[in-house]
């Protein structure tokens, strides 16, 4: 069972995802969302927004396969919820250890990481930046500063695995990684 403030990040997260407001998931969230990031980015070359597109709409594809229960090609808010539960309840269930659960999270953080930068190492307060933006966030540097857990300046692959993972999991509400995606609506 997840607690009220997995609940609050589950709902936030789905308002940001449902880039349209028609109060689903679908693919065409993610075909707005890949056209925002690329405008956020800059990315006029059509090959390089392709590319993009492609990744973003692989997130959906993942996604609709793993929180799309009814399989009518879009996630409810019901559903949504469900989704989250069922992390929690595969976490749960494996304990501590790597379980497969912890590996999707983990699976999940890396593909966001590679999407996030630009080249190779970390991802710079301005990638970030230009990240949320592409969200519709605008309080990028807070939630950077809270994510840059050695205060380097960057975020490495490791600290938004983490930040992944308390995302999804943690119930504490000091834990950085619930500003992964911004500050959470009160």
């Amino acid at each position: 069972m997840i607690g009220d403030l997995q609940r609050r990040k589950a709902s936030h997260y789905f308002d940001l995802i449902d880039e349209d407001d028609n109060g689903f998931i679908e693919a065409h969230d993610f075909e707005l969302r890949a056209e925002r990031m690329a405008d956020a980015r800059s990315i006029t070359d059509e090959d390089a927004r392709a590319t993009l597109r492609d990744r973003v709409m692989t997130w959906w594809d993942h996604l609709c396969t793993i929180a799309d229960f009814d399989d009518d090609d879009r996630v409810t808010r019901e559903e949504w919820e469900t989704y989250w539960e069922s992390i929690q309840a595969g976490v749960d269930e494996g304990g501590d250890g790597d379980n497969k659960t912890l590996r999707s999270l983990k699976r999940a953080a890396r593909g966001t990481f590679r999407a996030i930068r630009k080249g190779d190492g970390a991802i710079t307060e301005d990638e970030f930046a230009e990240w949320l933006a592409a969200w519709g966030v605008e309080e990028s540097e807070t939630a950077f500063n809270r994510l840059d857990r050695n205060d380097t300046g960057a975020l490495t692959e490791p600290n938004l695995i983490e930040a992944v993972k308390e995302f999804y999991l943690s119930n504490d509400p000091d834990a950085p990684g619930n500003a992964l995606y911004g500050r959470l609506p009160s």
